[in-house]
């Protein structure tokens, strides 16, 4: 039995996913967390096997973050990054933070059932990065990204 901590901030995808994990013969959720610092914690009180979680959760928690601590505490446990936002950062911060899998929220329910099962198989899942503008000779430092971001979030508030 695959035991997983799911950490989700919204409601009714964290407990849609947790039904859908319940409902395996070999998944059970141990605990479904909306914020992902309260996972490194629920790590080393269940034992968990798998964590399934979110990049941005509640409190401006980072599950990036929260990844790396917990693979540092307890390498053995897997950790599984899913967003539903392109960044372009975020697949390459997950495996530095030796996050075991990534992906994002618009794969299908099978496809996350078998990225969860092959990666407590111990494969790794990553979807390709693909070419940007902004690759190659065109590519931006991360200063300049960072730059972006907070243009970007200065014009959405």
């Amino acid at each position: 039995m695959i035991s997983i901590i799911l950490v989700e901030d919204q409601a009714m995808l964290r407990e849609s996913l947790e039904h859908t994990l319940n409902d395996q013969d070999d998944m059970t959720v141990v605990a479904a967390l909306s914020d992902a610092a309260d996972s490194i914690d629920a790590v080393a009180r269940t034992q968990a096997d798998c964590v399934l979680m979110d990049v941005c959760t509640e409190n401006d928690s980072s599950g990036i973050v929260a990844a790396r601590k917990i693979k540092e505490a307890h390498p053995e446990t897997r950790v599984i990054i899913m967003t539903g936002m392109p960044e372009i950062t975020f697949i390459e911060q997950a495996r530095d933070a030796k996050a075991d899998s990534f992906v994002y929220k618009n794969v299908g329910t099978s496809d996350l059932l078998s990225i969860v099962r092959s990666t407590m198989e111990g494969y790794s899942t990553y979807p390709a990065q693909k070419q940007s503008v902004f690759s190659g000779t065109a590519a931006l430092t991360d200063i300049e990204i960072d730059i972006l971001r907070l243009v970007c979030e200065t014009k959405t508030r």
